[in-house]
């Protein structure tokens, strides 16, 4: 009597709630199979994937640290301020500034400053950023004792793309190149001093030449891009 109201009492319900969790667990994964081969993430890879996010929110924010380049407030436009005429004043008063600059220091200047003419209010801001690193190419190569600038090109991808960055994308790039002439030091000055941490400008494009042996004069040609990122845009995928 004693083993058969053991077994109806005590065995018997614990059978039965084992036979219970059983099968919960069962209609569970199933229900997880079902899910994942939906496309529905187990918890597991969730949790990977906010860890993932978190490391990754870390780096950009350390890259954008690294890349960025603080520009002079003539370069800022306010609210109530056309870009378009901004832009359109500054690039004429530059442009007379910066040759200045290279005659005071005796170094040869292009005619043109290499940057559009045809601004609007849709472009005005990339061009200004355009513009902002002409100031700082040219700036460098007086500092570096470059003897020379040959050319400057500020509208590489204007005809055909416009701003370089998609709307909503997380980076924008704003590309310059120049063409210089001098010893191979300041060439080389020029080169580093672009990428200096809080005026940095990212390297894209560097050749270097010596057309004559007889003679310490080098010849470069480089394309560097300002890199502008939205922190709040989300990561393309390729």
């Amino acid at each position: 009597l004693g083993v058969f109201l053991f077994r109806l009492l005590v065995l018997s319900p614990l059978n039965g709630a084992a036979a219970a969790d059983a099968r919960k667990l069962q209609q569970e994964q199933r229900s997880l199979q079902e899910r994942m081969a939906h496309g529905v993430a187990s918890d597991e890879t969730l949790t990977q994937a906010r860890r993932d996010r978190d490391l990754n929110r870390k780096f950009l924010a350390s890259l954008v640290q690294e890349t960025a380049c603080k520009l002079p407030d003539k370069f800022h436009t306010s609210a109530r301020e056309s870009a378009k005429v901004h832009y359109d004043g500054l690039r004429e008063d530059l442009r007379d500034d910066l040759r200045k600059q290279a005659v005071a220091a005796k170094m040869e200047f292009p005619k043109s400053l290499g940057v559009s003419e045809d601004s609007t209010n849709e472009n005005a801001q990339d061009l200004l950023l355009r513009l902002a690193v002409v100031e700082r190419l040219t700036t460098l190569a007086i500092e570096s004792g470059v003897e020379k600038i040959e050319a400057i090109d500020a509208q590489q991808g204007l005809e055909s793309e416009g701003f370089d960055r998609k709307k909503g994308s997380f980076l924008g790039r704003h590309p310059v190149s120049i063409k210089i002439s001098g010893k191979a030091d300041a060439v080389f000055k020029l080169l580093h001093g672009v990428q200096k941490k809080g005026t940095y400008l990212a390297v894209t494009h560097f050749e270097f030449t010596r057309p004559d042996p007889s003679k310490e004069v080098f010849e470069a040609a480089m394309a560097v891009a300002l890199l502008s990122v939205d922190e709040k845009a989300p990561l393309e995928s390729k």
